[in-house]
């Protein structure tokens, strides 16, 4: 009975994930979508120094953060594609912006060239 009565106060006092951390950093993900940025996003989900996760790329953004808003911690996750300014909502008032967006290395690519390949992104 007393786990019961702890479990239920435990639950009563989290936050829900729609509510916004005090004095937290507005973190921006730039290719949030993909291979690198998805996980990269999870865990900056948990990290509770974070009030508003914005997350861009090219496709499928919107899903990525919907799937993260169920986390359940304070941090606001916004999701943003190029269209209606994305880009530009995502970088607003962010204090931090983390690019993992970049194509991987295909066979016979030398470093030089994925270099230069990812650079113009």
């Amino acid at each position: 009975m007393l786990f019961a009565t702890r479990h239920v106060l435990t639950l009563s006092q989290r936050a829900f994930s729609t509510s916004a951390a005090q004095n937290g950093a507005k973190v921006a993900v730039l290719g949030a979508a993909g291979g690198i940025g998805q996980p990269l996003s999870l865990l900056l989900k948990g990290n509770s120094s974070i009030s508003h996760l914005s997350l861009y790329d090219l496709f499928n953004t919107p899903g990525v953060a919907a799937d993260l808003s169920h986390i359940n911690t304070p941090a606001k996750v916004t999701g943003h594609l190029p269209e209606n300014d994305g880009l530009k909502q995502a970088l607003t008032d962010s204090h931090i912006v983390v690019i993992p967006a970049g194509v991987p290395r295909k066979p016979g690519m030398s470093r030089d060239d994925l270099f230069n390949t990812n650079a113009g992104i």
